[in-house]
């Protein structure tokens, strides 16, 4: 009897044991339904790690390397094929790379930035280095801002939790190379979508955060009520910006004479209208509002009416990792998709189940976000974590901040703005 008990024993300690080994290097059909993102660590030298389905995003697990190759078992070489003349006359294959794992995902590929993004467990976003409104840091270290909000609400999307980010200040000129060189993952930081940038630099942006417009401001005491009383004045503007060519090109349209000074940031070029090396500034109006809010006497400078461009602003990333695009993308969409339907940070905190458009929106984005590696309750997380859009900018931009600004055309679009959002359901 006690050779049988100690042999049932043996069984069960053996077969824990495969079980075990079975759920750590994903043998077998089960375990190759278990796992999903996987991907090599640390380059060629692994370890191989996947997410584990149905279990705590962000969560991740060693496995067989296998899993990263993607290669199939090889072929038994015959007598004839393993003979020298005939392995040299048979054509060379490409060898596996064992960093290029072949991952498919809801029929995209799946997302190497996601994979290191969860791996590190922090998102890098790139942000304005001062502005007012869209990112400032405040006496006590901390981030504040419509774009610093957008990172939080990607960081919530992906972790369930909004404080998992880091940001990175970069300012005009190293924000692209930043983003392309893999110092960040995502650009939050001010900045215009145009065509060149879209087709030439290898970006995505995700989607417009921020309808803005270029404007001018100048001393009140020059009592102008309008960019055409220029002629003949000096306007500062930041180099490399669209606001430095849009401004020449609308004095040479007018035949004005205004002479159009460019300084290398947006700190020299504020210095420079301090000591009135120029008399008026030009660049995107919201942050002529931020500026104007951070001097001494902001009375004492007028914002001129004229909108000489449209800039719309928004985050952006890379081109090349299509299921990073898409979680960026419906990011943004979640949040003003919630602003429509009422869904508040609030509702998204309670727990009280949700009802109507906000119930189909919150079960519509979570069945959809599935197939691009985010939870369930992912859309409520982002609410829960930074509001809805107009709750984002009410407290950074609105009348409830010190810029006190208006929502005009960035209201939603059935309440008098542009605002618009594809549905999620």
């Amino acid at each position: 009897m006690g050779r049988v008990c100690w042999g049932n024993a043996l069984r069960r300690f053996g077969a824990a044991i495969a079980a075990t080994v079975g759920l750590i290097i994903g043998v077998g059909e089960a375990a190759g339904q278990s796992y999903r993102l996987c991907a090599l660590r640390e380059g060629a030298s692994g370890p191989c790690t996947c997410e584990v389905k149905g279990g705590v995003p962000g969560e991740y697990v060693a496995v067989g390397r296998s899993r990263c190759r993607g290669a199939t078992p090889a072929k038994k070489a015959s007598p004839a094929e393993s003979t020298p003349s005939a392995a040299a006359a048979a054509p060379s294959q490409p060898e596996a790379r064992p960093d290029e794992p072949a991952i498919v995902t809801g029929g995209l590929p799946g997302s190497r930035r996601v994979v290191d993004v969860r791996a590190r467990g922090k998102l890098l976003c790139g942000i304005n280095t001062d502005l007012l409104g869209f990112s400032k840091q405040t006496d006590a270290g901390s981030w504040i801002g419509l774009d610093v909000d957008f990172c939080r609400a990607v960081a919530a999307a992906i972790f369930g939790v909004a404080n998992k980010v880091e940001f990175v200040p970069v300012d005009t000129v190293a924000r692209f190379d930043a983003l392309k060189s893999g110092q960040i993952d995502i650009l939050s930081r001010n900045t215009t979508w145009t065509m060149e940038r879209d087709t030439t630099m290898g970006l995505e942006f995700a989607g417009i955060l921020y309808m803005d417009g270029q404007g001018f401001m100048t001393s009140d005491e020059r009592g102008l009520v309008s960019a055409q009383q220029l002629d003949g004045l000096r306007v500062c503007v930041e180099e490399g910006t669209t606001s430095q060519a849009n401004a020449a090109y609308y004095f040479k349209s007018h035949n004005s004479s205004t002479e159009l000074r460019s300084f290398p940031t947006q700190n020299a070029m504020m210095e420079a209208y301090g000591k009135g090396e120029c008399e008026a500034i030009s660049g995107d109006r919201s942050a002529l509002f931020s500026e104007r809010a951070g001097m001494a006497e902001p009375e004492k400078h007028a914002i001129l009416p004229e909108v000489i461009s449209k800039e719309p602003l928004g985050p952006a990333v890379l081109q090349e990792d299509r299921e990073w695009v898409e979680i960026v993308r419906w990011t943004l969409a979640g949040l003003i998709n919630a602003e429509e339907v009422g869904l508040t940070k609030d509702a998204a905190a309670s727990d009280r189940p949700l009802e109507g458009e906000a119930a189909r929106l919150v079960d519509g984005a979570g069945k959809n976000g599935e197939p691009i590696g985010l939870s369930r309750t992912w859309l409520r997380d982002v609410v829960k974590a930074v509001g809805n859009y107009g709750e984002m900018f009410e407290a950074d931009l609105g009348k409830g901040s010190p810029l006190g600004m208006e929502r005009g055309i960035n209201a939603l679009w059935k309440r008098g703005g542009v605002l618009y959002a594809p549905p999620m359901w």
